[in-house]
Parts: structure tokens; C-alpha cells; sequence
């Protein structure tokens, strides 16, 4: 059983993002990937949200005591080039505490640690790729300038939640379901065979274009986020529309309103 309470891996530069976080009183792990970085390592942009299990503690104990990561200097600066590398990593184990950054500079070990993160990051993608039987929840975001339509759907509670859908704040909040709602959500997921989706390389991104929609499938036991940033997929007119289209049509039938409804009468 690994002694790790906290552990926390950011590494950036230039369009590269990539972070692994994990906190043992939560038994959380989030694994972050964004930009150009996906595309040449293979593992596409996505924001995981996920619960440790007693193997993944110990493997990021191995990772680390095989790059000596809780010895490493406090810093490691080079500011002799501009827009190099910023990194970052906190280790908390018992009875210790590490934190260490650097600035286009690294230990010896460094890139051996990264590679060996980026490998933590498949093994965690594989086993977290979403199955339909598990679909219990979803959220779809479009951000195209100011406008920024936000639809969440929770089948454990048998609510949707929406934001901006009519550009008019004063609708936002969160209604229940009724009988074939849910239903009629997957169907669009299984229309745009989305669930695929998440196994795609990122597409390129495209200058000026001010676009960064995504979609995330929370599931049993974790959550996987997919994330386009200044470029739209084939897909994903055809597939925003109709879900948002759906949901416009289930506000409009009217619906009981949630408990957490910002706009729900007081009794």
C-alpha cells in the first residue's frame, strides 16, 4: 500500500499541457491534456475525472522512486530562452514533502518521469473508455464567442440542468425528467456514434478561432471529458444541435423544477 497523500505533475510548453493530480483524503484522480501535446503522444485532449484504486497509488510510488522525483532539487531555472518549458510537481508521502519546479531546465531523470506519466495516462485511458450500459450522465458545452450554451443531464437524479440556452439567464436552473427523456438524450449520443469519439486524435487547431466546445460522459466510476479547441469536428454541428434542440423541447413541454433550481419558488 503506497503512503502517498498527494501527488500532483504539471508540465507545459507551448501548446503542450499535461497535469496528473491525485489526492488520497478524496480518493480522486484527475489527468489533464490539452493542445498539440495529444496529437504526438497519442493520447488525445481530455480532462479526466476518476477513483484512485490501491494499484494506481503504487504505481505512481514506483514512477517515483525510479526517478528519484522526491530528491529533486527545489528548482530549476533557465532563463536564458524565452517561452521554454514550465514545470511543476508535488509529492506528499508520510512523513515528507516535496515541491519542486523548474523553468526550461530539468533533473536527469525528468524525461524518463515524463515518459513514464504519459504511460500512466494510456494505461488509465484505456481502462476508463466509456461503455453505453454505463451512460448515466452528461454535460455538452458550446462556446462560440459570448455565447456559451451549457446542458448537463443526470440520470442517477433524473434532472437536466441548462445555462444560457436562450441567451436569457433568468431560465438557467434544473428541472426533473420525465418518462422517455433519457432516452431520447442517448439516442443522439448513439446517432453521432459519440462514444467513439473519445478514442479520436484531437484535430488541429485553427488560428483566430474562437471555438472550445466539449462534451464529457460521466459514467461508473469516473468521468471522461473530450475537448475541442479552435476547431469544430465534422460531427459536432449536427450532434450540438439536436442535443440542444432536444433539451429546448423538453424545457418547452414544461417541467417540475429541481430543488437546486436557482429559480425555484421558496415554500
Amino acid at each position: 500500500m503506497s503512503d502517498i497523500l498527494r501527488f500532483n505533475f504539471v508540465f507545459q510548453e507551448k501548446t503542450h499541457c499535461m497535469q496528473v493530480a491525485a489526492e488520497k483524503s478524496t480518493g480522486k484522480l484527475m489527468l489533464r491534456c490539452y493542445g498539440f501535446f495529444g496529437m504526438e503522444d497519442t493520447v488525445p485532449d481530455f480532462r479526466w475525472d476518476y477513483i484512485m484504486e490501491e494499484g494506481d497509488w503504487d504505481k505512481l510510488m514506483m514512477i517515483i522512486e525510479d526517478a528519484n522525483a522526491a530528491k529533486w532539487e527545489a528548482a530549476y531555472v533557465d532563463d536564458s530562452e524565452e517561452d521554454g518549458a514550465v514545470w511543476s510537481l508535488e509529492i506528499h508521502v508520510l512523513g515528507r514533502h516535496t515541491i519542486t519546479e523548474g523553468y526550461n531546465r530539468f533533473p536527469r531523470e525528468f524525461e524518463s518521469f515524463k515518459r513514464d506519466m504519459i504511460d500512466f495516462m494510456r494505461m488509465k485511458r484505456r481502462q476508463l473508455e466509456p461503455g453505453i450500459p454505463d451512460f448515466r450522465n452528461f454535460t455538452v458545452v458550446e462556446q462560440k464567442g459570448e455565447r456559451c450554451p451549457i446542458v448537463i443531464a443526470d440520470y442517477m437524479e433524473r434532472t437536466f440542468t441548462f445555462y444560457n440556452l436562450f441567451d436569457r439567464y433568468d431560465q438557467d436552473g434544473t428541472y426533473f425528467m420525465q418518462d422517455g427523456d433519457w432516452e431520447s438524450l442517448q439516442e443522439i449520443f448513439l446517432k453521432y456514434d459519440v462514444f467513439s469519439r473519445f478514442r479520436e486524435a484531437p484535430g488541429p487547431a485553427v488560428k483566430d478561432v474562437d471555438s472550445q466546445d466539449s462534451v464529457s460522459v460521466g459514467y461508473k466510476p469516473g468521468q471522461i471529458t473530450l475537448r475541442f479547441t479552435g476547431y469544430d469536428p465534422e460531427w459536432w454541428a449536427g450532434f450540438s444541435s439536436d442535443i440542444f434542440g432536444r433539451i429546448k423541447d423538453m424545457f418547452s413541454e414544461g417541467r417540475k423544477p429541481a430543488d437546486q433550481n436557482i429559480n425555484a419558488p421558496s415554500e
